[in-house]
């Protein structure tokens, strides 16, 4: 199994993928980081990843477009309980969500 550091460093480099791929989504809360990405230009396979906090587990799969959608409809129904403003629509979001994972090496 993964360290905490390693962990961090493998999901930094999926985060800076889904901030440059379009269709992406990105939340980060006080419990996890997570990211929703096409894995090609097709869109027909997506990358679901998330890392937790604070004990650095990262999951991370390659599902179809279908389940993507059906996983972002999930992931927002969270969104009362964390507030939209989780939800990282900007550069300055986005490096303070890379920021947080150097809390876990």
């Amino acid at each position: 199994m993964a360290d905490k550091a390693e962990n961090a460093k493998a999901f930094g480099a999926l985060l800076a993928q889904a901030w440059e791929h379009t269709p992406s989504f990105i939340c980060s809360n006080e419990d996890y980081i997570y990211c929703l990405f096409p894995a090609d230009e097709t869109k027909e396979k997506w990358i679901e990843a998330s890392i937790t906090f604070p004990d650095g587990s990262l999951d991370k799969k390659e599902i179809d477009a279908v389940k993507a959608i059906a996983l972002l409809v999930e992931e927002l129904k969270v969104l009362p309980t964390y507030g939209a403003e989780t939800i990282v629509t900007t550069k300055a979001k986005l490096d303070e969500a890379a920021a947080r994972l150097a809390t876990l090496t």
